[in-house]
């Protein structure tokens, strides 16, 4: 009874669950503090030290872009340092990142904590989660993987808007020690005594190895399956995370600051309605084609926000926006499990978001220097409409065949 049950991931005491549980409070802090919390770094570095918000820009995308490239290989970490090892290697890199930008008062000392926060994100992020969370499950991966990345979305709603009133409360610097020592106390209990990989008695669906190195990511990159999904996700996330970036400054002309705050609130809170409602239906359902609609109601909402001026409009865009955001983060692992096989799963998963990070942390840059150009955000918005578009098509476009490597 009791093997049945360590196996049974219908069961609310299979053990996987607390991994989810886990992985959720570690994709809410390195999100929190190593994505969201950017916006709040800028701001303080510029009004502390009188950089350039350029200069201090220019971190942040080092951090995201660098966390992206060493994301390749984390399937290679996982094998060689197991989970524990790995997370909590990623808790001391946050942790560490955070004091250090606390602390910054050279340009050097910021790029240094810009640098080990990207070194965070191997650790802590949606390669890895997903990952570790993918060994546990097999039919109902898809809830599993989509409910450990809504502590990604949560993020948004409950740890940046409190770091900034605690910023405002006791400083910059205090904020982030104060924040620093909270990742250490509240994730290393949790990630030390529950992250691991199933045992055999755990797990009777599958016996693969989730990290087997079957395949090299050259091979990968001359696969046209490999490409019918990261091409089309890069593309889209490259329009969203610009979108994203850009939505207050795009809206306060139309409806001002204060709506515009509402308009973002409600974005990210339609971002945590689609993370469970895909949830809830992950595993009966085709990834790419919801894919396809999730990108084509993005980029409808987005041409109503490029034309539109009319308050509700605008609201009502917003949301439907939102409600694919977090999607299309979740989205790409539930077709790598379904077209690759399971010992390829951190390999595929991790070149492909890595490739995808690379890219859509170039698109606030793009549409900013579009915006300049053009003196306005209708021709950036557009042109993001029509890439969307294209991403979507591209993803009905896979091929015939998709190779299930072993």
């Amino acid at each position: 009874m009791r093997d049945s049950i360590s196996s049974d991931e219908q069961s609310p005491r299979y053990f996987g669950w607390r991994i989810v549980a886990a992985l959720f409070l570690v994709e809410l802090s390195i999100f929190g503090f190593g994505l969201y919390g950017h916006g709040i770094y800028v701001t303080e570095l510029r009004r502390l030290n009188d950089w350039p918000t350029g200069l201090i820009a220019s971190g942040t995308t080092l951090s995201l872009v660098l966390g992206s490239l060493l994301s390749m290989f984390v399937s290679d970490l996982l094998r060689w340092l197991g989970p524990r090892s790995l997370v909590l290697a990623g808790v001391a890199a946050l942790a560490t990142g955070l004091a250090l930008l606390g602390s910054a008062t050279s340009v050097l000392q910021l790029y240094i904590g810009f640098s080990v926060l990207a070194l965070a994100w191997v650790g802590l992020g949606a390669v890895t989660a997903a990952a570790i969370v993918g060994a546990w499950f097999d039919r109902k991966r898809g809830l599993a993987i989509s409910l450990t990345y809504s502590g990604a979305t949560c993020s948004g709603i409950v740890l940046a808007p409190g770091l900034v009133l605690l910023v405002g409360s006791i400083g910059f610097q205090q904020a982030l020690w104060l924040a620093a020592a909270a990742t250490l106390i509240v994730l290393i209990p949790v990630v030390a005594t529950i992250v691991r990989f199933p045992r055999a008695a755990e797990r009777l669906v599958a016996s693969t190895n989730p990290t087997s190195a079957t395949l090299s990511r050259w091979s990968l990159l001359q696969d046209a399956a490999f490409w019918s999904l990261t091409a089309p996700f890069a593309l889209a996330l490259f329009v969203q995370v610009a979108f994203i970036v850009h939505q207050i400054a795009i809206l306060i002309p139309s409806i001002g600051f204060q709506r515009a705050g509402v308009a973002v609130s409600l974005t990210t809170a339609m971002s945590l309605a689609g993370r469970i409602g895909l949830g809830l239906f992950a595993d009966r359902i085709d990834p790419r084609r919801v894919a396809v609609l999730s990108i084509l109601s993005q980029s409808a909402a987005l041409a109503v926000i490029g034309q539109s001026s009319d308050d509700s409009a605008l609201l009502v865009a917003c949301a439907v926006f939102g409600f694919s955001i977090g999607n299309l983060i979740t989205l790409p692992a539930l077709i790598v499990q379904r077209e690759f096989a399971p010992g390829a799963f951190s390999v595929v998963l991790g070149l492909s978001m890595g490739v995808a990070g690379v890219i859509n942390a170039c698109g606030p840059a793009a549409m900013g220097l579009l915006r300049d150009l053009s003196g306005g955000y209708t021709t950036p918005i557009f042109i993001g409409v029509v890439i969307q578009v294209a991403s979507a098509l591209g993803l009905l476009l896979k091929p015939a065949i998709v190779r299930r490597m072993a």
